[in-house]
């Protein structure tokens, strides 16, 4: 279990990862490198943080593990900082369109990984793409994952797949939030006020995900259960086939995927 969490970078999603981190274990000890003044503070009035903001040197040889969460446009500047006290330091990059590349190139270790988490993170339940370099040990790659699994379900992929995990978990989030609020519009215009069409769509949702999880049945098995002869769910699947239904939603995670492997 980790100790020490250092934090390059105190966001929203490095917040995330402390606080998940710390609800499993509370004795965690947390280092900060931050210009924010106010989100230092927040740091430490929150975690009893460690400012090392001043020397990133002590920072690393404080830390289990190092988290970089900072604005992708200024990696450049961090990494010729960590060049040179890089041969003991162990990073998770949390930085989009970033690759592990960028990072293997210019730094000594090999105890780097790459992580793809998504705005779910912030209620501890992202699908965490994680790709490691190659030469991380085994035991960075533990610690990594324990990192991940603070803020939700880490996935181990190679690192070109890391476009994939963007489409159908990052961008993913927004194509199901549209996809709740069409349901909610669909109950409202049949009679139901949306404030409680709304209700009913999560809780559809939760029950669907619910029955995918326990049961082990594929989607389509438990949709034809549903879907009795003639009657009212055959006509409405019916009408989701006749307006592009899964074309849409499969071309808008393809196409998110590809914008994130032209990004980088």
């Amino acid at each position: 279990m980790l100790q020490r969490l250092g934090l390059i970078g105190y966001g929203n999603m490095g917040e995330a990862i402390v606080s998940g981190l710390k609800a499993r274990n509370p004795e965690l000890e947390l280092g900060i490198v931050e210009v924010s003044e106010e989100r230092k503070a927040a740091a430490i009035e929150a975690h009893g943080a460690r400012d090392f903001t001043e020397s990133l040197a002590h920072l690393v040889s404080f830390s289990d593990v190092v988290v970089l969460a900072i604005k992708p446009q200024d990696v450049e500047a961090m990494i010729e900082r960590l060049e040179p006290i890089s041969s003991e330091l162990r990073l998770v990059s949390i930085l989009a369109g970033t690759p592990l590349s960028r990072f293997t190139d210019a730094l000594s270790s090999r105890n780097i990984s790459r992580f793809m988490p998504s705005l779910a993170a912030k209620v501890g339940r992202a699908v965490v793409g994680v790709s490691f370099a190659e030469g991380a040990d085994d035991d960075f790659r533990d610690a990594a994952l324990e990192v991940a699994r603070a803020i939700g379900t880490p996935q181990e992929i190679p690192e070109k797949l890391m476009s994939a995990v963007t489409g159908v978990s990052g961008s993913g989030l927004a194509f199901t939030f549209e996809f709740i609020h069409s349901l909610a519009l669909g109950a409202t215009r049949a009679g139901l006020p949306y404030p409680q069409a709304l209700a009913a769509s999560l809780d559809v949702l939760e029950g669907a995900t619910a029955l995918i999880r326990e049961t082990g049945e594929h989607p389509i098995s438990l949709a034809s259960r549903v879907a009795s002869p003639a009657g009212t769910t055959i006509e409405g699947l019916t009408a989701l086939e006749e307006g592009g239904f899964s074309a849409a939603v499969i071309n808008a995670v393809s196409r998110a995927a590809n914008r994130a492997t032209e990004l980088e």
